[in-house]
């Protein structure tokens, strides 16, 4: 069983790399944004406490998140194993992650971090932006300057204290998101084995 956490700020590739490896794979995606809105969407116990945080503006609570995920983990049985995207987030969460896999034996084996300098990033999110728009779809919200500025520093905030976490376990592995899709494929497969 493969059991892997992807880490870096919105356009690093996470997503295209994580579509790879459920194909090849066969590994569950745990995307704590997909939980979230299945949660509010079936009003469930952890959905309601989620959409009232949502409603008011506020971060939903670590409980909440870690909570959803911990029922999600619960999928990945039976499976090659499993991507978590968006979570952990804090050392908090990463710490309430590390307890739950601890009690049914289970740890991490590597924390992919995808570093990618800003203005790749910016460059990215534009050339997405503009490939959608030829395509006739239409871009997505967060596909602007602006609000890109504020994912990446929220990112930068929110994960600054994992990267020590996850390095002093042995588990954080540095990925060049600034190479292309196939280098960075080979750079994870190198990483993770098979």
């Amino acid at each position: 069983m493969t059991r892997l956490v992807f880490i870096g700020p919105p356009g690093a590739g996470k997503g295209t790399q994580a579509e790879r490896l459920i194909r090849e794979r066969g590994l569950l995606h745990i995307s704590t944004g997909d939980l979230l809105r299945n949660a509010i969407k079936a009003q469930s116990a952890l959905g309601v406490q989620a959409k009232a945080a949502v409603d008011s503006g506020r971060l939903v609570p670590d409980e909440v998140v870690i909570g959803l995920v911990e029922e999600g983990l619960e999928n990945a049985v039976g499976r090659a194993g499993y991507i978590l995207d968006g979570f952990p987030r804090t050392v908090a969460q990463a710490s309430a992650l590390e307890a739950h896999l601890a009690e049914k034996n289970l740890p991490l084996d590597h924390v992919m971090l995808f570093d990618i300098p800003l203005e790749l990033l910016e460059a990215r999110i534009k050339s997405r932006s503009e490939q959608s728009l030829e395509a006739g779809g239409s871009s997505r919200s967060d596909d602007n300057p602006e609000v890109l500025k504020r994912r990446v520093e929220e990112f930068i905030r929110a994960t600054a204290q994992l990267s020590p976490f996850y390095e002093q376990r042995g588990l954080l592995r540095r990925i060049d998101a600034r190479q292309d899709v196939e280098a960075v494929a080979a750079a994870i497969a190198s990483t993770i084995g098979g």
